[in-house]
């Protein structure tokens, strides 16, 4: 039978309007008119007559029309022929672009290509200097266009004739050839350290260090009889392999140099916005909340697009695959690690949330680590305004990764059987966007609700710090000590921290008092602290590298706290295991980050930084600082009003 459907009746508000007029319907199952299945439409075209009913029908159509309804006088016959004709010219376009798919795509890359050769050698016949990051970055694209033609094209043969024959011969002999082979990289680091490295005897302090941390690890273990030393030993020997390359290789360290300062030459873009918001120049005035927090609204959105694209995905997996085949960790341990250099701790449980519920006691006490141990790429830019060197701040970030594998593993091995083995069985989690607008609308969204959370906590916690000063020096003023305050408590407390991990003794006070405001406090607080160390004169270059590294992860006490808050959204089966352990965490996830400032105090060269580190501040920033000194502070202003 023969229905309008609703949506088409509503096109004419009579059957004289639809008199002679050529219409689509509908034509369902009278017995279920009521319920349209899309799969069983068959739609023909009517002829309507003077009294609304059905005259006779016509050629009858399939559901892939490209109009829902089509009313066509009987007089517009030549207007019909135009649209035919404008619709066969689409039809035979789409059709033969689809049919030569590939010569069209090949076609549109070689004029791409051909114009990018021309602008290259036009870039380096104008200047060389100048053309030099082109170079590099042109040079990395093709080696990894060369590496994705060989992969797709030879990857399955030199893997079954070269590398698996390799693979299935070291599986077969590593029971055996592993004891010969870990002392000899011992042994060989040994050499290295003492005839290159170890050149004053206070660069025993961090190795001393190191060693005390490792003892603390084990003897903390939670079955320290069934260590698997494979995770732990080459997480030490990549984080060494990297301290060597990023601070003891001139050209490694000129390498993450240029990248940190191109990736802060990137950020500071963020400025553009924030003075158009606050007023130029006027967001100088207040660096903090219109220059800081912008740039998290900024890079939340770049980070947003750059997931979106899969690029981030894409870091992790290869970054992640490196860290498996040679630490023989699990896919999500590897995997969750590698994100969390560039993401934050809850994007990266987002982006593994489908897993989490399968992880093992152990694998889930590594998530946690990682999600700690490290920054994220979104709050790089704060910690760098604020004073930290972004070179170290950079390496500290990577070279945690290994080690935060390897003391999770020292302190809570493997006693179940895991079944997220391999990154190739893992299925990362896409975001929801539609296009790229979307995405980077999305992002500067949640990270305004970051900028809320950051800017709630640091109103709290430094209202709640001065509060506790006020206390602390009250009681120490009962006994002639007003100068008792929680970060000269914390100067103590963790003085021994400090020194061990290699900081001069001069600065162990003062390195101590800003681990201490990190670990008790906020990460932010502790940062902007040291910034005005640094500017004080309080702190040496190396003290300020060393200490940077010291505090580069996300493993407060009140980060930790919050944490809790986003399991609870995320994954509310295992709030409770994450809250029970939360100490355990903190300690390990702290330590992980004191082994990576003691490895980088046995290879700190001060020849190499202050060679390439060496600034020289302007006229233009130093009359910015003394215009900055003259506005009088809000309890200046209170004291004048008397209040």
């Amino acid at each position: 039978m023969g229905l309008f459907d609703n949506q088409h009746a509503r096109t004419a508000s009579s059957a004289s309007e639809m008199s002679n007029q050529i219409v689509r319907v509908r034509i369902v199952n009278s017995q279920s008119a009521d319920v349209l299945d899309d799969t069983t439409q068959i739609y023909q075209l009517v002829k309507v007559g003077k009294d609304g009913a059905i005259v006779n029908h016509v050629t009858p159509f399939n559901d892939n029309c490209d109009a829902d309804v089509e009313n066509q006088s009987s007089g517009s016959s030549q207007s019909n022929s135009e649209t035919n004709w404008v619709h066969r010219t689409q039809q035979w376009t789409v059709s033969w672009v689809s049919k030569h798919e590939q010569l069209v795509v090949r076609a549109i890359v070689a004029v791409l290509l051909a114009a990018y050769t021309a602008y290259f050698v036009c870039a380096i016949l104008y200047s060389v200097d100048m053309a030099v990051a082109l170079i590099v970055l042109t040079g990395l694209a093709v080696l990894g266009v060369a590496y994705m033609l060989i992969r797709d094209h030879f990857g399955q043969d030199i893997y079954k004739y070269c590398l698996q024959p390799i693979e299935e011969l070291i599986v077969r002999t590593w029971p055996v050839t592993k004891w010969f082979v870990y002392p000899i990289i011992i042994i060989a680091i040994i050499v290295y350290l003492a005839l290159d490295v170890v050149t004053e005897l206070r660069q025993l302090q961090p190795l001393i260090g190191f060693v005390i941390f490792i003892l603390t690890m084990f003897i903390t273990s939670k079955h320290p009889d069934k260590v698997i030393w494979r995770p732990v030993l080459w997480g030490f020997i990549l984080q060494f392999l990297l301290a060597i390359f990023v601070l003891r290789w001139e050209y490694g360290y000129i390498a993450v140099k240029w990248l940190s300062d191109a990736i802060m030459t990137f950020i500071y873009f963020g400025f553009e916005g924030a003075a158009v918001v606050f007023g130029d120049p006027f967001l100088v005035f207040h660096p903090f909340a219109f220059m800081g927090m912008p740039i998290l609204i900024y890079l939340g959105s770049v980070m947003a697009i750059l997931y979106y694209w899969g690029l981030t995905q894409w870091a992790a997996c290869k970054l992640g695959w490196l860290m498996q085949i040679s630490l023989g960790t699990t896919a999500i341990e590897s995997l969750n690690t590698a994100a969390n250099i560039f993401l934050d701790g809850m994007d990266t449980m987002l982006m593994l949330r489908h897993y989490i519920d399968k992880l093992t006691r152990s694998e889930f006490n590594c998530f946690l680590v990682g999600n700690h141990a490290t920054v994220a790429g979104f709050v790089f830019a704060i910690f760098v305004m604020f004073g930290a060197p972004p070179q170290h701040l950079l390496s500290a970030a990577v070279m945690s990764a290994p080690a935060t594998i390897a003391i999770c593993k020292l302190n809570w091995p493997e006693t179940e059987e895991s079944i997220t083995k391999e990154i190739d069985e893992i299925e990362l989690t896409e975001g929801d966007d539609i296009n790229v607008f979307e995405a980077a609308a999305n992002g500067a969204a949640v990270a305004s609700k970051t900028v809320g959370a950051v800017v709630a906590c640091y109103i709290a916690f430094l209202s709640m710090l001065a509060f506790i000063n006020a206390c602390l020096s009250w009681f120490g003023g009962l006994v002639g000590f007003p100068e008792l305050s929680f970060e000269l408590i914390c100067s103590y407390v963790m003085w021994p921290v400090a020194y061990i991990i290699g900081i001069e003794e001069v600065d162990c006070q003062e390195s101590a008092k800003l681990i201490g405001l990190k670990l008790f406090a906020t990460e932010i607080l502790a940062y902007q602290e040291l910034g005005k160390s640094v500017d004080a004169g309080r702190l040496n270059a190396r003290s300020q590298a060393l200490t940077t590294y010291a505090m580069c992860g996300f493993s407060s006490i009140s980060t930790l706290a919050i944490a809790i808050g986003v399991w609870n959204s995320i994954c509310p089966q295992r709030v409770k295991q994450m809250a029970s352990q939360m100490f355990r965490t903190l300690c390990q996830a702290n330590i992980s980050c004191f082994m990576t400032a003691c490895v980088a105090g046995l290879f700190y060269s001060e020849e190499l930084m202050s060679k390439w580190d060496a600034e020289e501040s302007t006229p233009q920033s130093e009359f910015i600082t003394f215009i900055l000194s003259l506005i009088p502070s809000y309890k200046d202003l209170m004291d004048l009003v008397g209040m």
